[in-house]
């Protein structure tokens, strides 16, 4: 039987400062959102599939890898945060982490609202016909000013709107602010107190996945903040196992990292509870930290690490290649009189997705992302050197 290390706390150190493995597994996830909303655009315009849907909810439960995100984010910001702000919870140092989160996320969000605009209103002035019962939820004029200030989670609105995909980056900054508390509850030092919180959490995510309407975690504008919360909330908790190499030999096996991967892709296909994965995205993550054999090469390999790198603009810019698709691509069929996609076809629009996508991720990325964080280190080295100008003066 395998000895599990339960009582030393691992101190990070410089090279493991940065899990290279996570960063491949963030562009597999942000590439399956994608894939489920490539899906959800032809099938309720009535052009097809690309799955049977009474087959498989490989793609049509697409969604829980948001889920994944959540659970990640806690885990990785307690890893880099959490000391700091445990030790330290200075006005300077709370400042700091919350604008680093701040120009992490908003730069980005900001671009893809803006695109949205310019295309609504070209859109309305050169293609009136395409503007349909869907026109008046996605650009509503009302709602623009709350996906501004990232209140798209709240349930200040009733349906999605926008960059529909910016709900969860509105939720996230939320509990960015409410994980500076977190941070202090959640440590290597009381792990008894952090595992009744992960349960007290995995509990409320599961009152509030029967507490909604279709009972699944499925949940965005209305209450998705609380999604959000309790999934980050666990991964910080995940975090404190990490810390203490809870089953790091038994996790770094290819044996325990190919059965997690086959159960979650089981979840999906099989359209089980969807509770299921939080556990098993846990495990998912741990694995990858400690396996350094057959999953590690595949999660390094250099186009796993660069869709991880740029994960975020495929996420938030396949967004706003939705709304193009999903308004445009209607038409384009009336026009080509085309009723339902051939496979020639559906491969076709896939893969002009794919393409549209993947290229503005990576100039968004680029010229937006990049371009955030540096305007943000040059301030900070700006307001050091104004510090230290008022202690010399």
């Amino acid at each position: 039987m395998t000895k599990l290390n339960v009582g030393t706390i691992s101190t990070p150190t410089s090279s493991q400062g940065y899990f290279s493995t996570l960063t491949a597994l963030r562009g597999i996830a942000a590439i399956w959102v994608m894939l489920f909303h490539i899906d959800v655009i032809i099938y309720y315009r009535e052009l097809g599939t690309l799955l049977p849907r009474e087959y498989s909810g490989l793609l049509t439960q697409g969604y829980l890898w948001v889920d994944f995100f959540f659970v990640l984010s806690g885990f990785v910001l307690m890893h880099v945060y959490g000391s700091r702000l445990e030790q330290s919870l200075s006005l300077s140092t709370v400042k700091r982490y919350l604008v680093a989160r701040f120009f992490r996320i908003y730069p980005l969000h900001l671009f893809t609202l803006l695109l949205l605009a310019v295309f609504a209103m070209a859109t309305s002035h050169l293609l009136p016909q395409v503007m349909d019962g869907s026109w008046v939820n996605y650009f509503d004029e009302q709602a623009f000013l709350s996906n501004v200030l990232m209140l798209n989670a709240v349930g200040v609105h009733d349906t999605l709107s926008w960059n529909i995909v910016a709900w969860s980056i509105g939720a996230e900054w939320w509990v960015y602010i409410a994980a500076i508390g977190l941070f202090f509850a959640v440590n290597a030092k009381h792990p008894i107190r952090t595992g009744l919180i992960a349960i007290i959490n995995m509990a409320a995510l599961t009152l509030l996945v029967y507490s909604s309407a279709n009972q699944n975690l499925d949940i965005t504008y209305d209450r998705g903040i609380f999604r959000c919360l309790f999934e980050f909330t666990i991964g910080t908790c995940l975090y404190v196992f990490y810390q203490r190499s809870v089953a790091k030999q038994w996790l770094g096996s290819n044996v325990v990292i190919l059965t997690v991967t086959v159960a979650i892709i089981a979840v999906l296909h099989w359209r089980f509870n969807d509770l299921l994965v939080i556990p098993l995205f846990c495990l998912l993550i741990l694995s990858a930290i400690y396996n350094k054999s057959v999953a590690h090469s595949l999660l390094m390999g250099k186009t796993l690490q660069y869709l991880g790198k740029i994960s975020y603009s495929i996420y938030m810019m396949h967004g706003v290649c939705f709304m193009l698709f999903w308004f445009l691509m209607p038409e384009l069929a009336r026009y080509l009189n085309i009723t339902q996609f051939t496979p020639l076809q559906t491969t076709i629009y896939c893969v002009s997705f794919l393409a549209l996508t993947f290229g503005s991720a990576a100039l968004s990325f680029r010229f937006i992302e990049v371009p955030g964080r540096t305007l943000l280190r040059v301030k900070n080295k700006s307001s050091e050197r104004d510090n230290d100008l008022k202690i010399n003066s």
